[in-house]
């Protein structure tokens, strides 16, 4: 089989053809575009094709709509299929933070787009087990919760799609002292069971969840300036940048036939992948696999600073998604065209963090109080700064981490600590010479 070279960047990596799904059609606006454009691949096979139908009903972005059907499909699919990653066994689950302006991103119409969809395709799913309101790691346990085999029942689906439209919110209460909320997240998204130690002994066994979160890009940049941004819970999402992608002033939405014909597919795709198990790659996918995505996605290992918040799972998330696109595709073995999808709305993801969070997130060093502290000590010029003066500008870190803070900044490269004289006691300052 062959299969066509795409363009490389300067690193080796597949460079993003033009897309036309973003191309002006007859009777179509389409606005100016500020950011980065998915590749075609991303809209492989039968969830292409149904964005593809639904894009000239809707002011949202394709891809917005694309995660939003893969996330909502994989959480109505549930937790039969998976996949083994070394011994990870990986669930069909995608979870993706769209990203857009408070207007301009039609964040909201893209998950609604895909809500009317499954709402006619697999409507007790959609009433019974879509959530929002993300508060504690126990409410959302106690959403899937086991039962205590008296009082109790439980909760017997343990599928839940759950829809933050103000996902700073939700990033807000995970950083409440004592929240559970971020560890409880993490395991949601490895598939494990869900528990706390207290006195209420909360269980979850065998829990299904996948997560959309809406955010603005502004509310994002400044939540990224936050350490406890930092512990893995970002990298379970894929970040997607989204923007208006038509104008519509009286766009009537899909016709009634539109969403009755693609819920009807949508319907027996979701029934059948229901029963599988194992998903395996056919050989020609685990070539590509070997051959070009593993060692293409591990180059992003590399990275630092916030974008690597969005990166640090991109091999394994390649492989989810591919996975969820097999699913859709109405099989369960990942034909090339799905693997290539995936790679290709990974590098989308990437691309959109980039863009989002600026081109000096790249350079940050994934800390923001020794990015924090960096800052300060380059802005104070030749006379550096003093301990006394680092210890006002990081007063909410205690005297050991303001010391471990200090330790790393004097291990990046032009920066020192040196002892002034004061004719007492000698004065710890901080000084910065650029590296020839």
């Amino acid at each position: 089989m062959s299969v066509e070279t795409l363009p490389s960047t300067t690193d080796g990596r597949p460079q993003a053809r033009p897309n036309p799904m973003y191309d002006p059609a007859p009777g179509l606006v389409r606005p100016e575009r500020p950011g980065p454009v998915p590749d075609p691949e991303v809209f492989c096979g039968w969830a292409g094709e149904t964005v593809a139908a639904l894009d000239p009903t809707t002011e949202a972005d394709p891809v917005g709509i694309l995660v939003n059907l893969l996330s909502a499909a994989g959480a109505a699919i549930g937790p039969g299929p998976f996949m083994w990653i070394g011994n990870d066994r990986h669930p069909a689950l995608i979870w993706a933070l769209t990203i857009g302006g408070t207007s301009l991103g039609r964040k909201g119409a893209a998950t609604n787009t895909v809500r009317r969809l499954l709402k006619a395709a697999v409507p007790d799913f959609i009433a019974s087990n879509t959530r929002s309101g993300l508060s504690s790691g126990e409410g959302l346990i106690d959403m899937v919760r086991d039962g205590d085999g008296d009082k109790d029942p439980g909760v017997t689906d343990k599928r839940l799609w759950v829809i933050e439209s103000e996902y700073g919110v939700t990033m807000a209460r995970g950083r409440r002292e004592g929240s559970s909320l971020s560890g409880i997240l993490r395991q949601a998204w490895n598939g494990e069971d869900l528990g706390v130690m207290n006195r209420d002994a909360l269980h979850a066994t065998a829990p299904h969840i996948a997560v959309i979160g809406h955010i603005s890009s502004r509310e994002l940049r400044a939540k990224m300036q936050d350490a406890e941004m930092a512990g893995g819970t970002y990298n379970r999402f894929l970040a997607i940048a989204v923007w208006r992608n038509l104008l519509l002033p009286d766009a009537p939405g899909a016709s009634d036939e539109l969403i009755d014909n693609l819920a009807s597919a949508w319907r027996t795709v979701i029934t059948d992948a229901r029963r599988l198990g194992e998903v395996q790659l056919t050989p020609e996918a685990a070539q590509l696999w070997r051959d070009e995505v593993y060692l293409a996605l591990c180059g992003d290992e590399g990275d630092e600073g916030p974008i690597a918040e969005f990166t640090a799972r991109a091999a394994p998330y390649a492989k989810r998604a591919a996975m969820v696109y097999a699913l859709t595709d109405h099989t369960d073995r990942i034909g090339e065209t799905h693997l290539r999808a995936a790679w290709a709305l990974v590098r989308y993801a990437r691309a959109s963090a980039a863009h989002v969070l600026g081109p000096t997130a790249a350079a940050s060093t994934g800390d923001p109080h020794l990015d924090k502290l960096l800052n300060a000590v380059k802005t104070a010029g030749p006379a550096g700064m003093t301990q006394s003066q680092v210890q006002v500008l990081l007063k909410r870190l205690n005297a050991t981490q303001r010391a471990d803070v200090t330790a790393r900044l004097c291990q990046l490269p032009g920066f020192a600590a040196a002892q002034l004289s004061t004719g007492g006691r000698h004065q710890t300052v901080y000084l910065y010479a650029p590296p020839d």
